[in-house]
Order: C-alpha cells, then structure tokens, then sequence
C-alpha cells in the first residue's frame, strides 16, 4: 500500500492517545497554576495541547495533518464548552 494512504485504525488508535494525554497535561496544570487564572489556563492550554496532539496523531495514521489537528482541537474543544454548559446548569462553574 502506498505510504501517503490514511490509516483510518491507525488515525483512530492516535486521536484517542491523543485525547488522553490532551486531557492529562492540562491537568497537570492545576497543581502549577494560580487559582485565578486556573479556568483560563487549563482551556488555554488544553486547545495547546490538542492540536499539537492532533497533529502527532494526524501524521502516525497518515492523514492530512492540519484536518487530523484541527478535528482534535474541534470535538475536544467542544466537549469542554459542553462540559462547563452542563456544570453551569448545575451551578458547578463558577
């Protein structure tokens, strides 16, 4: 097969690592962070971090890599603001 064909399992596999560790090095940023800045930096840093981990995953199943880091970025981006728009329902953000 040619090297340049998407590796849709491959992209899968990647998108998922990449969505873990997305959501792991932001975290990290709790423990570093002032609790002033803590909302802002950990959205900010979490878009950061999906993109490049999107990229990386994008490049090792072979697809394009600004459509492999933007689609990370995209769903893990909007799975946050979903995320705070149910907690604000709940009174859970402040």
């Amino acid at each position: 097969s040619p090297s340049n064909t998407a590796r849709p399992l491959q992209a899968a596999l990647a998108s998922a690592l990449a969505f873990s560790i997305g959501a792991v090095l932001p975290l990290a940023l709790v423990f570093l962070a002032p609790s002033h800045l803590l909302i802002g930096e950990v959205f900010g840093s979490s878009i950061v971090f999906l993109f490049v981990l999107g990229s990386l995953a994008a490049r090792a199943g072979g697809a394009p890599i600004w459509r492999g880091a933007l689609r990370v970025t995209f769903w893990g981006a909007l799975a946050m603001i979903v995320t705070a728009g149910i907690g604000a329902l709940f009174g859970e953000v402040p």
